[in-house]
């Protein structure tokens, strides 16, 4: 049974519920998880290189710093530890071709890791929910998806409803990446790495809407089936 890495999120009630949506679905894809504790950052980039996969999952917004801003008010606190470790640990497992897929946050990050900017702020201008948490079982809104992309092939559709749980966005795209899927008012909704195997970013919450929704938890049922690849 392929294992994948997932960093740390804390165990607090919430987080503890969010992180279990993660393991749900990758346990109906057949996959077992490895929560990576990041306190110990050479540590934590060992421990999950022994894995067959990377999920970087939702969270807090990424400290803008590492796109080269400066806080917006409206920007959220950012979580310093996972903001340290987790570029490492993507850094690893792209340099061994490993499947990584990136969800809200990780999404983010990995745009920011290749050289990308995020918007900060987007709730004053957008012009369909992007925040809704207490639809997050169900879709919000929807994308169209690039033709030629692999997450077009992977729902075999131009469209999709997704759910929707952040306000930030990304705004110029990072070095390689491909954009895959973009929202009715233009936001961009997911990336793909160029010429990689399996590295797939959606700006969406696949977690929350798989048990019910086949098109989302073939996402995680593909990227299972390239860890056993």
């Amino acid at each position: 049974m392929p294992v994948v890495a997932i960093p740390q999120m804390g165990n607090d009630l919430f987080r503890k519920y969010m992180k279990s949506k993660y393991v749900q679905s990758l346990k109906r894809s057949g996959a077992d998880i490895a929560w990576i504790e990041l306190s110990d950052i050479e540590a934590a980039v060992k421990n999950a290189s022994g894995c067959d996969a990377l999920l970087l999952p939702g969270g807090a917004d990424v400290n803008p710093a590492l796109y080269g801003q400066s806080f917006d008010e409206k920007c959220g606190k950012p979580n310093v530890l996972r903001d340290t470790a987790e570029p490492e640990i993507l850094k690893v497992f792209l340099e061994m071709k490993k499947p990584v897929l990136a969800i809200c946050r990780g999404f983010q990050l990995l745009n920011v890791y290749f050289g990308g900017t995020l918007i900060q702020d987007i709730q004053e201008k957008q012009q369909c929910r992007h925040m809704d948490f207490f639809s997050r079982s169900g879709s919000i809104h929807s994308v169209n998806l690039e033709k030629n992309t692999q997450l077009y092939a992977i729902f075999e559709s131009e469209t999709e409803k997704v759910n929707s749980m952040h306000h930030q966005a990304v705004d110029k795209v990072g070095e390689n990446l491909t954009v895959s899927a973009v929202s009715t008012d233009g936001y961009v909704e997911a990336l793909e790495l160029s010429d990689y195997p399996f590295c797939i970013g959606v700006q969406w919450h696949p977690e929350h809407m798989s048990k019910k929704n086949a098109q989302q938890q073939r996402l995680f049922d593909t990227f299972v089936k390239n860890c056993k690849s």
